[in-house]
């Protein structure tokens, strides 16, 4: 089991400045990494994590901490806790949290309690690599690495057969696979009948609420104020700093909600529309036609008067950007409409998004940098973990006694 959540904790005034000098050296942290004061590279349960800083009107800077990984909230917690304090006894941590309000002199005992107290579950989000661990995730990469390499060294092709059964040799023989490949299995993606049928009907509870609240919503959205602004380009190159650094790159935008009720409702209904299509349709490691997101979701902040969205995705930024504007701007619509200064939507589903110029400066402006973000595999794609998937899960039929070799077509 996932699950995707940030932690957001205000700062003590004025302390924003001492947070980024603590986090600095931070920056980008990888498996093999010489900097990592959080142990991130210890936690096996971590895909990926980030900590941005994001300034409120009336709340004023706020830290956010980003979390997607394997298990439980709380035990995660417990596992950063202690991971911490078995660093160097968890002073980097503490004097991290020290900086923020109601923990000026809390205790490591007191960290778990004080950090899920204001853990911010998501609205709506998406993950590619459903109900996969990031054990099987490596595990897959491992036997996609043995199987191209044990096809390699042959030095002539190989027929199907010959393959196949070189194949399986290298993998009971390689010390990172032997056992594991065939024994790990594969939780799978389908959902069970009670399941669909609980989303289904929530599908179009929600969908129902909607409409009417679309209806309802339709004079404020047409006359409420576009926001034409370009980005500011000392913005924009902070943002650019930290981007292109691998294949795989990390977002935050948080933005300003409309706070009437009947846009308050409205995204309720948008949300819970988002949270079952992504359950019933995109479950099955792309959405729709993009294939570039790992983990991401959206989350209320600021007493729902703040959107939070935080993004792993594969290539640059204004790819990821264009892809949603050209083949999912009704979906973003629904997430993105109720935000002040959004480019004009009509029922808060068309328009919009897919105006690409003004949401893709909409977008811009909402980002804050990222200070810090923790990649658990940063060498493989959202298309390569779909790919060792299958791969993995077609040899382990190989291994039964299956005689067809339609995955070499996967190498």
């Amino acid at each position: 089991m996932h699950n995707k959540f940030t932690v957001v904790a205000r700062v003590r005034p004025g302390q924003q400045g001492a947070l980024v000098a603590m986090l600095k050296d931070n920056h980008y942290v990888f498996p093999g990494a010489d900097t990592d004061d959080f142990g991130f590279q210890d936690m096996p349960e971590l895909h990926f994590a980030s900590l941005c800083l994001y300034d409120d009107p009336t709340d004023g800077w706020s830290l956010l901490f980003e979390h997607n990984v394997d298990g439980e909230i709380g035990d995660h917690l417990r596992q950063l806790i202690a991971t911490a304090e078995t660093r160097d006894g968890g002073a980097f941590l503490l004097g991290l949290y020290r900086l923020c309000e109601g923990f000026e002199d809390g205790t490591l005992d007191q960290l778990h309690g004080y950090m899920f107290k204001r853990v911010h579950r998501p609205a709506a989000g998406f993950i590619s690599a459903v109900n996969m661990s990031r054990e099987q995730i490596l595990l897959d990469a491992a036997v996609y690495e043995v199987v191209d390499r044990t096809l390699g060294e042959a030095g002539v092709p190989l027929d199907g057969a010959a393959a196949q059964q070189a194949v399986l040799a290298a993998l009971d023989a390689d010390a990172e696979t032997q056992e594991r490949w065939h024994s790990l299995r594969d939780p799978g993606v389908e959902m069970d009948f009670a399941g669909k049928a609980k989303a289904v009907a929530s599908l179009l509870g929600h969908g129902i609420g909607f409409l009417g609240l679309a209806l309802i919503n339709l004079i404020p959205e047409r006359t409420a104020r576009m926001d034409q602004a370009r980005p500011d380009p000392d913005l924009r190159r902070s943002l650019e700093i930290g981007e292109d650094l691998v294949p795989t790159n990390h977002m935050l935008s948080v933005v300003h909600l409309h706070t009437d009720a009947g846009r308050q409702m409205a995204k309720r209904m948008s949300f819970g529309i988002l949270r079952q299509l992504v359950a019933l349709i995109f479950n099955k490691s792309f959405l729709g036609e993009i294939n570039t997101i790992h983990f991401a979701h959206w989350a209320f902040a600021n007493d729902k008067r703040r959107l939070i969205f935080v993004s792993n995705y594969d290539g640059s930024w204004r790819s990821y950007l264009d892809d949603f504007t050209l083949k999912a701007s009704n979906g973003l619509n629904l997430a993105w409409a109720h935000s002040t200064g959004f480019p004009k939507t009509w029922a808060m589903l068309w328009g919009g998004a897919s105006m690409g110029p003004e949401f893709i400066d909409f977008a811009r402006r909402s980002m804050y940098p990222t200070l810090v973000w923790y990649n658990a595999y940063p060498t493989l794609s959202v298309t390569n973990i779909a790919r060792n998937r299958a791969l993995r899960a077609a040899l382990k039929e190989a291994r039964k006694g299956s005689t067809t070799t339609a995955w070499l077509e996967l190498v």
